[in-house]
This record gives structure tokens, sequence and C-alpha cells, in this order.
């Protein structure tokens, strides 16, 4: 069925990258891995993973990109909506799936891939306790978002913790971001991937583009990860 949501906030976590917050007349359900679609105008559906779900609202991250850079440009028609704006949408679900196990699970990710990790690994955290290990990658310092959020989970998750990694950063020395210091590492995830950092973990989740995707499921292989055990979603 198709309805309509209202943008009711924004808000910009960056140059670029928005929180933005849709509301519905109605209570709203979902699962850790579903997304919305949204229905624009000679654009067709384009599908957005649910950062959370509080009631009637819905939360998404977007990462705007402008008319004439490659692949995406419709994010800028839904970064510039108004406040009360509305867009059409429907709700599918997702096979990207949170397995409901006991599993130390690891989840990797980068810029607004986040979200539909996010919203894994903190239903995991809120009903199982397993071990959950999230890295994530950024380009610039200025790429990165969520932080408060992330340490708001680790004060509150003994059996949470996270890692940054940003590949243009010239000087670890000279990086100054609140109470995340010693959480910031330089180059890419998969500099994490060692055989030491991912023993107590069984289960990875890594949400990209292909190309990433590939060099971790090939790292972690490599490790001795069990293949089987290892979900993506490849954008």
């Amino acid at each position: 069925m198709i309805q309509q949501f209202k943008l009711i906030e924004k808000i910009n976590l960056t140059n670029n990258v928005f929180e933005m917050v849709f509301e519905w007349e109605k209570e709203l359900n979902m699962l850790p891995w579903q997304f919305v679609t949204f229905l624009i105008d000679k654009i067709w559906g384009r599908a957005y993973s649910i950062l959370r779900l509080e009631w009637k609202k819905i939360i998404l991250i977007i990462k705007k990109r402008e008319l004439e850079e490659w692949g995406r440009w419709w994010s800028k028609l839904i970064c510039e909506l108004n406040i009360w704006d509305k867009l059409k949408w429907v709700w599918p679900a997702w096979h990207f799936k949170l397995k409901n196990n006991n599993s130390n699970k690891l989840f990797i990710w980068t810029w607004t891939w986040l979200v539909p990790l996010f919203n894994m690994f903190k239903y995991e955290l809120e009903n199982n306790s397993t071990n959950i290990q999230f890295i994530f990658w950024v380009r610039e310092k200025e790429d990165i978002f969520y932080i408060s959020e992330l340490n708001k989970l680790k004060q509150e998750y003994s059996n949470f913790d996270y890692h940054i990694y940003i590949s243009r950063v010239k000087d670890l020395h000279d990086f100054k971001l609140n109470n995340v210091n010693n959480k910031i590492n330089s180059w890419y995830t998969t500099n994490f991937l060692t055989k030491e950092n991912i023993k107590d973990y069984t289960e990875a989740y890594i949400c990209w583009a292909p190309t990433m995707i590939e060099s971790s499921v090939e790292k972690l292989k490599k490790l001795n990860f069990n293949e089987e055990d290892i979900y993506f979603e490849k954008y």
C-alpha cells in the first residue's frame, strides 16, 4: 500500500549528511533489517534503511549528493526537502537479516551505511548479551558523525565497543575528537581484521560498496573465519 511520510525534522550531521525524521499518521512497526522505499516522481523507488523507529516516526540518515555527482544524485531531492513536505513510500522487508543466536558479532560499515548495522547491533544489545564490535571508516575527520550515540551505547553496555578508521588523517597525534581519541586509527577498516582482533567473534555483518565488501570477506576467510557466517549487503 502506498502511503505518505511527512518530514518533521532535519539535522545536519556533517556538511552533506543529514538525519531526517519522517512521521506517519499511524503507529509503525519494524524489524532491525527493514528499509523504507520512497516513490519519487520520474526517479522510481529509492530505498533507505531505517536507523530507528519511534512510534509514528522513522529516523533516517541520508548523504546528499549534488546533481553532477556520480550515483545516488536523487538524494539531493530528499535532503533538500522542507519541513512538512511529504513523500510517498512503501514498506518492504529486507533479506539482510540479523541472525537470532548467541554468537559474538562484528559489524563493519562506512559512512551512511552505518544505518542498517546500527539498527541491528542496537537491537542485539537490547535483547541479547553477545559481544558486539563495531568498525567504521570515513575519509576525513569532518565526515565523522554519531559519536555521541556510540559513546552512550558503550557506557550503557559493557559488551559493546567500536573503532574509527580514517584514510586521510596524516598524524593521529594531531587528531582531536572528544572522548574517542583512543578509538581513532588510520587507513581502512580491513586493518582491524587481524587474527587477534577477531578471535572472539564468530559472525560478521558488512555493509558498503562491492569492492570494500569483497576485500573484507577475503581477509576474513584468510583468517579462517567461517564464510557461511559472513553476511553482507552490497550497494
